[in-house]
């Protein structure tokens, strides 16, 4: 096991115990400070964008790696581009870090920007390439 865990390609050029800068431009990268320590996606791989709706709400999903055996989930409810909304599920690990809310810089169907806290986790940011599910199909990634 340990020679499999040794094999895995990281990306070295990424300091983790370094916060991502706050960017609109589809960087790819999510970050946050969960209990002072800080956690950021890069090194681990490229955060994800998963969109659902039910009959009173918008909901995206983001999960990102923020460790080698460590990844962030939180769903965003109804985010608008220039608006605050909530966050809910917020998990690392299996482990409730409560629910936030999330300023949204940037939604405009190919990037999602912004910022979030609550809960144990201040000073999010995030900043991820997705594009909205066509009319009927499936969203895309």
């Amino acid at each position: 096991m340990l020679v499999c865990c040794c094999a895995c390609d990281e990306d070295k050029t990424v300091d983790p115990t370094l916060m991502p800068e706050a960017t609109t431009t589809g960087a790819n990268t999510l970050g946050c400070l969960i209990d002072g320590w800080v956690y950021a996606s890069g090194r681990y791989g490229t955060p994800s964008v998963r969109l659902s709706d039910d009959e009173e709400n918008h909901y995206v999903e983001i999960d990102a790696a923020v460790g080698v055996f460590s990844s962030l989930h939180l769903v965003l409810v109804n985010p608008r581009q220039g608006t605050t909304c909530t966050y809910t599920d917020a998990v690392l690990d299996e482990g409730d870090l409560g629910d936030g809310e999330a300023y949204i810089t940037r939604m405009d169907g190919t990037i999602i920007s912004g910022t979030f806290s609550g809960g144990s986790i201040k000073e999010g940011r995030f900043d991820i390439k997705y594009r909205e599910k066509p009319e009927g199909g499936e969203a895309v990634y």
